[in-house]
């Protein structure tokens, strides 16, 4: 007889319970999906950034070309809390985008110069846009731009541009040849050694052959008002440039294009077209003016002109270079004005027969001997800017200095307002000194003289009437009688009602009456000389109305 024991172990060793399968598909199938998890799973990239605004660990997305790539998986600050550090877990197949020279941003809703962008995150959220590398090594830390790549080209020429004047320009800032766009403001910093703002500008290609090192670089405000002796101006750009400036380039007038310029060439940024033309004469002679008047609307950058051309620009005003110790020594204060003469605004810069600035020095040195000398004119009476007019004149004062403290000095005269001034005292002068009383006195005596002279006549011409209306007399021969008749008529006409006695009475009485009037005026100016130009009466200060 068998044991049943044993038969109940026998058949739980040989039967499987279908059960198991269960957990065991479990399983391959977890590591099947860790597996193709694994698998799918690109490398882990680190973003350095200042901030981590708008960023979310896990939900912020890695694009390219609007694909995803990637994802956030971690955002913690550095060591030195400094920085942000963000981890992104790359996809599959993606570690060949990953080289030096990619590119990682954030894009958001910005609003700027450039125009209204990333509205599409408004909803969905901010997310990181990235160029793919191509160049350089693979790697896996990179650091997150603060604004949008403005370009991926890399053909053109890059230039630094550097500028002591003029307000700042951003990136972005488009650069115009002709008024036409062919660049863009790349990087812009700040020089601290020389003081100047640098910009590091694209031109690209092929407008880069349009820059040589003969080229000159000016900022393009969109809206400029400009006052000069020349008048005002009033200049507006295109809305771009009204709103973000710019920067034009272009070869000054009359100069041949020089040779190509390789890539980060230095050039020297003019804060206008009129301050890039005025300096592009590399051949002058400096000059300091001692001018006794007044220089109120002499400004640097005037011209300085011969007979209305202009052969010179203003440089200082007033002109620091001389101690104060040796212009208050002079016995007349002079204000110092630093101007150059430019002979090369006379000729094409080209030319190959200009002279040589020795031999300008030599011939404004016999032309200073013969009479030419420097003066203050108003070129403009709307606004009262100044000019220095260089001109011969006929009795020119006598030259006082050639050189002063080391500055070659160019003599100076006064200027026109200044003779007017000198005349109009003369001519006052010589009025004060005029006998006015004596004269006065003398016209007087002269009218009582010519009245008494009057009433004789008046008598002598009644008894010559008396005389003709006799009996005897009009028994006289005819042609006797005809001339004390014309006799008679010619002393009527000298009485004080005639033809003649008449008029030269009521002349006399005027000229009395307009002497007597010039009495207070004459008196006046003899008393303050100035009241000829100038009111005599001071004007009280306009007082402004409350507001109600």
């Amino acid at each position: 007889m068998s044991d049943p024991n044993k038969q109940v172990e026998n058949i739980r060793q040989v039967r499987f319970n279908s059960i198991w399968l269960v957990p065991l598909i479990a399983l391959m199938v977890a590591g099947w999906m860790l597996y193709q998890n694994w698998s799918s799973q690109g490398p882990v990239i680190t973003l350095i950034s200042a901030n981590a605004d708008g960023l979310e660990m896990g939900k912020t997305k890695l694009k390219s070309r609007n694909v995803d790539v990637g994802r956030v998986i971690d955002i913690r600050l550095s060591s030195d809390y400094e920085k942000a550090i963000i981890k992104v877990r790359m996809n599959h197949g993606t570690e060949q985008m990953l080289r030096d020279d990619a590119k990682f941003w954030v894009v958001k809703p910005r609003v700027g110069k450039e125009g209204v962008s990333g509205l599409g995150t408004l909803l969905s959220g901010a997310y990181i846009d990235m160029t793919p590398g191509s160049k350089g090594k693979l790697q896996t830390d990179f650091t997150l731009l603060s604004q949008p790549p403005l370009s991926t080209e890399n053909e053109g020429v890059r230039l630094v541009l550097s500028s002591t004047e003029g307000s700042k320009l951003d990136v972005g800032a488009s650069v115009h040849f002709r008024g036409y766009e062919v660049g863009y403001v790349e990087k812009v910093g700040f020089d601290a050694g020389k003081g100047a703002i640098t910009y590091r500008v694209v031109i690209r290609s092929p407008y880069d052959a349009l820059v040589n090192s003969e080229s000159q670089f000016w900022m393009t405000p969109g809206l400029s008002f400009k006052s000069s002796a020349s008048g005002f101006e009033v200049r507006l750009d295109s809305l771009e440039t009204f709103f973000a400036g710019g920067i034009s380039f272009g070869l000054p007038e009359g100069r041949l294009a020089g040779k190509a310029v390789n890539d980060l060439a230095e050039f020297r940024l003019f804060s206008s077209k009129e301050s890039a033309s005025n300096n592009m004469y590399d051949q002058f002679i400096n000059y300091v003016f001692l001018f006794d008047s007044n220089v109120s609307g002499l400004k640097p950058g005037a011209a300085v002109e011969f007979r209305g051309v202009r052969i010179g620009t203003v440089l200082d005003v007033p002109f620091n270079g001389i101690p104060m110790d040796a212009l208050t020594s002079l016995d007349t204060p002079v204000i110092p004005v630093r101007a150059r003469i430019e002979p090369q605004r006379l000729y094409s810069l080209e030319a190959s027969d200009a002279m040589s600035l020795q031999k300008w020095n030599v011939l404004i040195d016999d032309r200073v001997k013969k009479g030419l000398r420097a003066t203050l004119i108003i070129g403009n009476y709307l606004n009262a800017a100044k000019v220095i007019s260089i001109d011969f004149m006929d009795n020119p004062p006598p030259i006082k200095w050639k050189e002063f403290e080391g500055y070659q000095i160019f003599p100076t005269a006064p200027d026109a307002f200044a003779n007017i001034e000198t005349k109009v005292g003369n001519i006052l002068d010589n009025l004060s000194q005029v006998p006015l009383n004596k004269t006065f006195e003398q016209l007087g005596q002269t009218m009582s003289e010519a009245n008494e002279t009057l009433r004789q006549l008046q008598e002598v011409s009644k008894s010559v009437k008396q005389l003709l209306d006799k009996s005897e007399t009009q028994q006289l021969p005819a042609d006797l009688a005809a001339t004390i008749n014309e006799l008679n008529l010619t002393l009527e006409t000298y009485q004080a009602n005639g033809q003649i006695g008449r008029p030269l009475k009521e002349n006399m009485v005027s000229l009395g009456r307009a002497l007597n009037e010039l009495q207070p005026l004459l008196r006046q100016l003899r008393e303050n000389p100035n009241t000829l130009i100038f009111d005599s009466k001071p004007r009280a200060d306009v007082q402004p109305r409350a507001a109600r």
